[in-house]
């Protein structure tokens, strides 16, 4: 279909602008959803999609761990402390602002996500969560490896989230991935 801006009247060429609008924004808003924010770094913010919340990494090598993560609710400007870490953690909101991962990179062996959910009072350990789903399932033996690493990849939607598993070691001497989908309320969800 070939349609010529010169050739088309007012209303198709506004229908065309403003379809090419939405498809912009869209491209932006998935952009802004599936942005991971490292910390520490440079930048040392990362803002909730509604922009209300704000977590702040902060640092002090007087302490052990080192690191700390503070959430900042900006109406308000009450800051919390929420997680504290070794090594460097990623950031990943929710669409809908109500949610936050922590990926906690904690050991060069090791990593693990965490789960914290409005009002954010009880973090969910999510490594802990796809164990327990694991062993009900009578599955998991590459959790024995010496290097497992288990992170949320991305937000599919605000209520779901795409985890993966991967690492290598005695039980896995090629290395092994495997995805695994979290639902917030329900817990992970059998592979179809």
């Amino acid at each position: 279909m070939n349609f010529d801006l010169r050739k088309a009247g007012r209303r198709d060429t506004y229908k065309v602008v403003r379809l090419l609008t939405l498809f912009f924004c869209t491209f932006l808003l998935q952009v802004a959803i599936a942005q991971k924010i490292s910390f520490p770094s440079a930048e040392s913010e990362a803002k909730s999609p509604n922009g209300r919340y704000l977590i702040r990494n902060l640092d002090d090598e007087k302490q052990e761990p080192a690191h700390n993560l503070r959430l900042i609710d900006t109406t308000n400007g009450l800051a919390t402390k929420i997680y504290s870490y070794g090594r460097h953690v990623d950031i990943l909101w929710s669409p809908a602002s109500h949610a936050f991962v922590v990926n906690d990179y904690e050991a060069s062996d090791a990593s693990h996500p965490v789960l914290f959910v409005e009002p954010w009072t009880a973090p969910v350990d999510l490594r802990q969560k796809l164990v327990d789903f694991l062993s009900a399932q009578h599955e998991g033996g590459f959790l024995e490896n010496d290097h497992v690493y288990i992170s949320v990849e991305k937000w599919i939607n605000a209520g779901e989230i795409l985890c993966k598993a991967t690492g290598y070691g005695e039980v896995n001497a090629k290395g092994f991935s495997k995805h695994y989908i979290y639902k917030i309320g329900t817990g992970f969800l059998p592979t179809r």
